[in-house]
C-alpha cells in the first residue's frame, strides 16, 4: 500500500542499502526548484542524518529518487536550491512504501518566512553600511 504525501521534502539519515530495506520512499520533485538536500531522522531526534544526495548531486525539477529505508517513523526534511527547507514530521516507513510529491507551494509558508528573514538581514546590513560609510 502506498501513501501519498503532498508536501515538500528533503530526506536523509536512517537510510540503508537496498539489500536490507524494509520500505522505500520515492521523492517526486514536481516543483520548479532543484532539491539539494534530503534528510531523515528518527522522530524525536535532535539531529539530522547525512544528506542522502551525494555531494554535487541534486534532485532536479521534474525528477524522482527512490530511497530504501529501515523500518521506523521518521521526520523528513528537504532543502531546495534557494535554501528553503521543509520538514514533514512522523512519516511511517515501517514496511510501507511511500511516494512524496514535492510541489512549488508545499513550503510557501517556509518561503515567506525565509524571505522576511532575508529582507530583515539586508536592512540591517544596509543600515550598518550607511552608518559606517567612508566620507
Amino acid at each position: 500500500m502506498a501513501t501519498i504525501f503532498a508536501v515538500s521534502a528533503a530526506m536523509t539519515g536512517c537510510v540503508v542499502s537496498s539489500d536490507n530495506t524494509d520500505a522505500t520512499l520515492t521523492v517526486h520533485n514536481q516543483s520548479h526548484y532543484d532539491i539539494t538536500d534530503i534528510y531523515v531522522a528518527p522522530v524525536g531526534s535532535r539531529t539530522w542524518g547525512p544528506n542522502l544526495l551525494d555531494p554535487g548531486e541534486v534532485l532536479v525539477a521534474g525528477g524522482q529518487l527512490t530511497l530504501g529505508t529501515s523500518c521506523g517513523t521518521y521526520d523528513v526534511q528537504v532543502i531546495d536550491e534557494t535554501n528553503v527547507d521543509c520538514v514533514v514530521p512522523a512519516v511511517d516507513l515501517c514496511l510501507n512504501d511511500a511516494d512524496w510529491i514535492v510541489h512549488d507551494n508545499t513550503c510557501h509558508v517556509n518561503g515567506v518566512v525565509k524571505a522576511a528573514r532575508d529582507a530583515q538581514l539586508k536592512a540591517s546590513r544596509d543600515a550598518y553600511d550607511a552608518a559606517h560609510a567612508v566620507k
